[in-house]
């Protein structure tokens, strides 16, 4: 114990005034009394000569001598210096909320244990974030019964987990005070060298990091991948266990099976489920008894299959292009042949390619140009005298000569053209038309010289695609990716929709954190799907090396003990007043 103001034991002076008051002798006063008044009161002192009625004649004068010194020495200043954790001070708790803290372990999931092990942790200034896909503050700077209360609203979402972030995040708020950052988490993460490198950048600043893991062993089979289209769908299954296993996949719409597979799956491998695609909503589901349900179902949502009419005006007899819009089952194809062009009124999408511009009727054009104005869209396929015929007027570009040998480079990734977004100059063009793209016109496949050769413009309220890959002169024809280029392509124009709009993982939806069917003017189904959250067996952070385990600051605290003197010295002084009154001197 030290003392911050010596001068104040002066204070004890005092203490002198009221020894002497008890000291003095009191002047005799002479007064008459009864004789039997003395005789009993006589009586009564003989039975008071014990050390315990000696102390109570004088337990007022010990009370008050003890509550004067107390409060003598309070002026001194005392005050000890005392060794306390900075978890007294602040603590930032971070609780995993992703999709894999639902895996269940002796009857309980993961997230309720961190919600039991977060309530061990509550000291002094508490903060709570809750971790998913993002971090998200709950409390900050917030009392035991505050923090306590919150706990017993959260539940676990089914997205992936972004530890390293809340643990920035908790540095945020701890800010410059001292505390402590408390991370409770099954830390199956996808890159645990990133939570690792957050943590040690935070030890290096001070701030004490403990990692308390949640993992228990656990068995699992679950979908984590799914492929749509129109026609047809893929649901991967896998086996995270170490044992083969019988697995039933069934394909269910509005409560009822519409067709099921078995397949034996052998351990840590994957099996694919095909399925034709229903229209609607619909599950896939298997029938595996694990410790985590969330990846034993996917929500499929697809739209109505609607059939595109297309209008091929061509003066060939066959052709690349021909073939490939012939092949799709999203295509009504119907042929003329000029100078007959019958079917534009009826028609979503014209083509105009391979065409003898002599045998065009007047008139022909201008009716197509009314019915793209209208809403309908035109596509102009280039050919060799393409620049002598009379459609100059309709194209977004302005055609200039020919030019030789060229890459074809993606410049723009949408609906028709992201198949090529792992080889964005896909094709090699021996001859094509140098040009220069119209007002307003976009240029998504462009040559080396930045000449367009698949180009989109409006028209009114139709569009206008220029394809100036000229089939005769590119090696494009005969790729697999041509007939799918061109059935997107017609997809995009008619606006039938994309399937893959309709079915997208968790993660590609920020705002939507549950699994399931939600309706924006469309019904779309979202789904987990991640490999990583359903691998609940995988142990990623050894907790038994020495570097994963986190001290405890220390840091010497001052306490004061002026005002604990002042209060004890007020409770002696009132038990005086309360011993003065039942002894009948009040």
């Amino acid at each position: 114990m030290q003392l911050a103001n010596t001068i104040g034991l002066y204070a004890f002076l005092s203490l002198i005034p009221l020894i002497i008051i008890y000291l003095r002798k009191p002047k005799p006063v002479e007064k008459v009394i009864p004789s039997l008044m003395f005789l009993i009161k006589n009586q009564k002192d003989t039975t008071k000569h014990t050390f315990f009625q000696k102390l109570l004649r004088n337990l007022v004068f010990l009370l008050q001598l003890l509550a004067l010194s107390l409060m003598a020495f309070s002026i001194a200043l005392p005050y000890i210096i005392t060794s306390e954790a900075v978890t007294s001070q602040n603590t930032v708790i971070i609780i995993d909320a992703s999709a894999s803290s639902q895996a269940i372990s002796n009857g309980r999931t993961r997230f309720e244990s961190s919600i039991d092990i977060a309530k061990d942790y509550m000291q002094g200034k508490i903060s709570i974030i809750v971790v998913s896909e993002s971090p998200e503050t709950i409390l900050e700077h917030g009392t035991k019964n505050q923090a306590l209360s919150l706990l017993q609203t959260l539940e676990p979402k089914d997205t992936k987990t972004n530890i390293e972030s809340a643990l920035y995040e908790a540095e945020s708020i701890l800010a410059d005070t001292k505390g402590r950052i408390i991370v409770i988490s099954d830390f199956i993460v996808e890159d645990v060298n990133e939570l690792l490198k957050a943590k040690r950048i935070l030890s290096s600043k001070d701030i004490d990091v403990e990692f308390i893991s949640t993992w228990s062993k656990a068995t699992n089979i679950g979908i984590i991948e799914l492929d749509v289209n129109k026609y047809n769908m893929v649901a991967y299954v896998k086996n995270f266990n170490d044992d083969d296993a019988e697995i039933t996949a069934a394909l269910v719409k509005d409560g009822s099976a519409l067709e099921t597979k078995s397949k034996t799956i052998t351990a840590h491998s994957t099996e694919i489920f095909n399925f034709e695609t229903p229209t609607g909503i619909s599950e896939i589901t298997i029938n595996s008894d694990d410790d985590f349900k969330l990846d034993n179902t996917v929500y499929i949502s697809a739209p109505e299959k609607k059939q595109i009419d297309v209008l091929l005006i061509t003066n060939a007899k066959t052709s690349y292009l021909m073939k490939a819009l012939q092949s799709s089952k999203d295509i009504n194809l119907q042929i003329a042949e000029p100078p007959i062009v019958q079917g534009i009124e009826s028609s979503e999408v014209i083509i105009i390619s391979g065409i003898d511009g002599s045998l065009i009727l007047p008139g022909t054009l201008e009716e197509i140009s009314r019915e793209v104005e209208d809403g309908k869209s035109l596509i102009i396929t280039a050919q060799d005298d393409l620049n002598q015929i009379d459609v100059l007027w309709l194209l977004p570009v302005e055609l200039n000569e020919k030019a030789n040998n060229t890459k074809a480079c993606v410049k723009v990734i949408n609906e028709f053209t992201n198949q090529f977004e792992n080889n964005m100059c896909f094709t090699m063009v021996k001859k094509y038309f140098k040009a220069i793209p119209k007002n307003n016109t976009i240029s998504i496949i462009e040559a080396d010289d930045s000449s367009p050769l698949v180009a989109f413009g409006k028209k009114g309220k139709g569009n206008i695609v220029y394809y100036g890959l000229i089939d005769e002169h590119a090696d494009f024809k005969t790729q697999t990716s041509y007939p799918i280029f061109w059935n997107d392509l017609l997809n995009f124009l008619a606006e039938t929709g994309d399937i893959n709009d309709y079915n997208l993982k968790i993660d590609e939806k920020p705002s939507i954190d549950k699994a399931g069917i939600y309706d924006n003017g469309n019904k779309i189904a979202v789904n987990l799907l991640d490999e990583h959250e359903s691998d609940i067996a995988k142990e990623t952070i050894d907790f038994d090396e020495q570097g994963f385990v986190s001290g405890i600051s220390q840091e010497n605290v001052v306490v004061n003990l002026d005002v604990y003197l002042i209060i004890f010295a007020i409770i002696i002084m009132s038990f005086e007043i309360f011993y003065i009154k039942i002894r009948g001197d009040l």
